[in-house]
């Protein structure tokens, strides 16, 4: 069985949810097929992956002449089954199998996702909403990775989908000398990892740790984050000082308006550090005693959430077990027994 993966979003720098999942999809299709019977489609020219063909191509997933053209490159290669990790796939039906994952549809959810501009934002959303309902449409099955996103999906296209969560831990050592560099105590701070945009709801966190005096630090990973009176930028940091900020800190904290799954709940599980969360249907989804809801708009609850998380000990139980690769793997096995 000839099988193609497209790993074109596929980031080994920055490493990010996507490029995990495609990670995970690649040591999946590697252990179950022959290597010879794998093509890997790339922008990366200097790609490898164990004994794989790779394929590179200067397509892209989101340029709508690509978007058409990646069709024919594809049906020249004649796999009886192409899996996209991502939601622009093949832009006609043909008698390839094809499966094609959806993380979320942020887009068309979140308002002014792409700009404040209400015409620029429309029509970027209709761009989007192009590619996204040709390659949908054009799928046998659709992989959600999470009942929020099988539900979005339903209500965009009215199409029932194969809902088969994530798994992310950071496996690798930590590196405490993050720690030392800003001065920070295990255990005396608050943790966000993430970009800053506006979905993010990252305001609140702002104005809770400026204004609750009783509050310790709180630490925010990534780009675009402005430091305050009670909060420390510390920048991009690589997985290992991830982790050592994960282990370390009190909670992790999550404000977010929407999201389509959650895979920093499942980094702060791994870590045995506690979850504060915001009160939406994707967190929702995590019923675990680690993790501790607020309402998004109320600064107050998320006050008495973050007291509350200072006062807690993370409890150890079998929550994780649903998400290890040994289920996930059995699920994509039942997924392909399908089609």
């Amino acid at each position: 069985m000839k099988i193609a993966l497209d790993a074109r979003l596929l980031d080994t720098v920055n490493n990010t949810g996507i490029s995990r999942y495609i990670e995970f999809l690649l040591k999946y299709y590697s252990c179950r097929y022959r290597s010879e019977d794998i093509s890997i489609i790339s922008n990366d020219k200097k790609f490898t992956y164990c004994n794989c063909q790779v394929i590179y191509t200067d397509l892209k997933p989101y340029n709508i002449v690509h978007f058409f053209l990646f069709y024919f490159k594809i049906r020249n290669l004649k796999p009886l089954l192409y899996h996209a990790p991502f939601y622009s796939a093949l832009a006609f039906k043909s008698k390839i199998r094809t499966v094609v994952t959806v993380h979320d549809l942020m887009y068309r959810i979140v308002p002014n996702f792409f700009s404040k501009n209400f015409i620029v934002n429309k029509l970027k959303i209709m761009y989007f909403d192009f590619i996204v309902r040709l390659s949908l449409k054009s799928a046998d099955e659709i992989v959600s990775v999470s009942q929020t996103t099988s539900n979005d999906v339903f209500n965009f296209l009215k199409r029932n989908s194969f809902t088969i969560p994530e798994n992310s831990e950071i496996n690798v050592t930590s590196d405490d000398r993050i720690l030392k560099k800003f001065n920070l105590v295990k255990k005396s701070f608050f943790l966000y990892c993430g970009n800053s945009r506006p979905h993010k709801n990252l305001n609140i966190l702002y104005k809770v740790f400026e204004t609750k005096k009783d509050l310790p630090l709180l630490v925010m990973a990534g780009k675009g984050h402005r430091a305050g009176t009670n909060t420390l930028n510390v920048g991009t940091v690589s997985d290992h000082e991830l982790k050592s900020l994960y282990e370390s800190a009190i909670a992790f904290v999550f404000p977010s308006f929407y999201e389509g799954f959650g895979l920093p709940v499942l980094e702060s599980f791994y870590s045995r550090t506690i979850v504060v969360a915001s009160k939406i249907p994707a967190f929702l989804e995590f019923e675990s005693d680690n993790i501790i809801f607020f309402d998004p708009d109320n600064i107050e609850e998320l006050h008495i959430a973050l007291k509350d998380a200072q006062r807690r000990k993370f409890i150890d139980n079998d929550f994780l077990d649903k998400f290890n690769d040994k289920n996930l793997i059995a699920k994509y096995d039942e997924l392909l027994a399908k089609i």
